[in-house]
């Protein structure tokens, strides 16, 4: 389970997401699983964070130690898409490794939203203020 810096949110066994300052923070465990399932439950609770017009920041932590696959990609883009309709023009994306270059070549193909990379959630957050 995910700590979450305290703040409300849903957490599972294998992602979390809860709402920090301007930010939507989604953490993604080492071991979730890339299933049609799981990316529908986050990406519903992803909608219901996002409504609070506060919100101008996503923050996508990846912990998971499997490669990211099209899917992935496909859903990511999704995210990035529907955070536009709310306002959340900024992704930072989380990474101690090269999945964060690979996920920013694929958001940054989405008009409208800036992307950043980082290694941690504590710079993401100082960049997301």
């Amino acid at each position: 389970m995910f700590s979450g810096h305290g703040a409300v949110g849903v957490t599972t066994d294998d992602w979390s997401l809860y709402v920090e300052e301007n930010a939507l923070i989604a953490e993604f465990g080492v071991d979730i699983e890339t299933r049609e399932e799981v990316f529908a439950a986050v990406n519903e609770r992803f909608e219901e964070l996002a409504t609070d017009p506060a919100i101008d920041t996503h923050v996508s932590v990846l912990k998971m130690e499997s490669a990211l696959n099209g899917e992935v990609f496909e859903k990511a883009q999704e995210a990035a898409e529907a955070g536009t309709e709310y306002g959340i023009t900024n992704w930072i994306i989380v990474s101690d490794d090269i999945k964060k270059m690979a996920l920013k070549s694929k958001i940054g193909e989405i008009p409208g939203v800036d992307i950043e990379t980082v290694d941690s959630l504590d710079e993401a957050l100082r960049v997301a203020v």
